[in-house]
């Protein structure tokens, strides 16, 4: 997993949201192939998603990327879904197993055999959640026909989370952290209302809020996030964490949100009514600082009523979003910003040319390549450092040289050219 700043990307944005208009997008937007409206959607760290589609009546899931194009994984039946991606392309969901007509939960990891996880002893199950070790959660229903959550790994098995379930509604866990923390919700016996969970092998089931509250991610710090009741009645987005309890995340103007996802910057995506007549449910991004923005407007998406189903963000700070026009990655816009040393100079005179990069997540990671050009044609190229890199010329034309900084991107970030400088060299 890459590493970013996290200081450095709060500040960048609280800035970037600091009382601006936005006339530019901050995001750039690229669509996702195959992907049906209203579909669910999931991405990693390194901007694979998943992929539900399909016509007629027959589902199909991929995953795809916009490096490596997509690759579809091969399931019987015709009432398909994925859920969830790791950091390792490990895809689950559920499934038809064979001739079966009941939903069964399955791991699938790209060469590898598919992996059926069974039930807790009715048939049924659903992966929701999966971690980068490849432990995976989600419901299932028991042999009297209860619905449970339960954690999937590899040397246990399924394991029931909610043995002494017996409530109308049920349970499921609808994620899992590095450190195997599950989260989600269930309706206690007796009881109407769904209560949030966290759930840890060391202290089992604990609730989590009030009655109405659900659970529904886990970052790998344990902070929480979902949809938990308020004193009008509504529900809102919230953020948990067990030392600084609840937070309230707003709306964006409407009477409910609710988060959806989260990342290790404390990013939160999830969905919102808008301050529209109509109702209409847009994406939001919330960060530490900065509050609840809208992500039709942050990535300028062209319907104004163009309404979110899905979302998800990456460590990495893109977001996967499922609407009801289609699907999107929402890739935080890089810029490239190049100066010279020294302008104008004479024919053999050495000057340093600097490049700085930054986003709303701010700069690409170490490491990663720059390339110089002067008048068309690439002279050299240069690692970032804290998003800068530098490239020491002495033998430029004598004349106006056009020189040009580009970042060639990763599976994450998009190509960028910083705009043309005219470098003076006297004879």
């Amino acid at each position: 997993m890459k590493n970013f700043n996290r200081s450095a990307a709060v500040a960048v944005f609280a800035l970037l949201f600091s009382g601006f208009a936005f006339s530019q997008a901050v995001f750039n937007v690229v669509s996702v192939p195959g992907s049906v409206p209203d579909s669910l959607i999931a991405i990693n760290n390194t901007s694979q998603v998943v992929v539900n589609g399909g016509s007629g009546g027959s589902s199909q899931i991929s995953v795809w990327s916009r490096v490596g194009g997509g690759q579809s994984i091969a399931l019987s039946g015709h009432n398909n879904l994925a859920t969830a991606i790791n950091s390792s392309g490990e895809v689950a969901g559920a499934g038809l197993a064979g001739d079966s007509s009941t939903l069964q939960a399955f791991d699938w990891q790209p060469s590898e055999a598919l992996q059926w996880a069974g039930s807790l002893g009715g048939g049924l199950s659903a992966a929701t959640g999966l971690n980068d070790s490849g432990a995976f959660v989600g419901l299932s229903y028991t042999a009297s026909y209860d619905q449970h959550a339960f954690l999937w790994t590899m040397a246990g098995g399924m394991q029931d989370l909610t043995p002494d379930l017996t409530g109308v509604g049920g349970a499921t866990a609808e994620a899992i952290n590095s450190a195997n923390e599950v989260v989600g919700y269930y309706f206690p016996n007796g009881s109407l209302k769904p209560q949030g969970f966290i759930w840890t092998q060391a202290a089992g089931l604990q609730d989590l809020g009030a009655a109405g509250t659900l659970a529904f991610a886990v970052n790998d710090a344990g902070t929480v996030v979902g949809q938990a009741p308020v004193a009008n009645g509504y529900r809102h987005a919230f953020s948990w964490t067990e030392a600084g309890g609840f937070q309230d995340l707003g709306t964006l103007g409407g009477q409910e949100s609710s988060g959806l996802s989260i990342n290790r910057l404390g990013w939160v995506v999830g969905t919102s009514l808008t301050t529209s007549q109509n109702g209409y449910l847009h994406g939001f991004l919330w960060i530490p600082g900065a509050g609840m923005q809208d992500l039709n407007v942050l990535a300028k998406l062209a319907a104004k009523n163009q309404q979110t189903y899905s979302v998800q963000v990456n460590d990495a700070g893109v977001v996967a979003i499922s609407t009801n026009v289609g699907s999107y990655l929402l890739t935080p816009k890089m810029t490239a910003k190049l100066k010279a040393s020294a302008n104008p100079v004479v024919a053999g005179q050495a000057v340093t040319f600097t490049v700085t990069m930054t986003s709303l997540v701010g700069a690409p990671p170490d490491g990663e390549t720059v390339e110089f050009a002067v008048n068309g044609s690439v002279i050299g190229s240069a690692t970032l450092q804290a998003g800068v890199a530098q490239f020491t010329a002495s033998a430029l034309p004598v004349g106006r040289d056009t020189v040009q900084a580009s970042y060639v991107g990763d599976t994450n970030y998009l190509a960028v050219s910083s705009t043309a400088l005219t470098e003076v060299v006297n004879p």
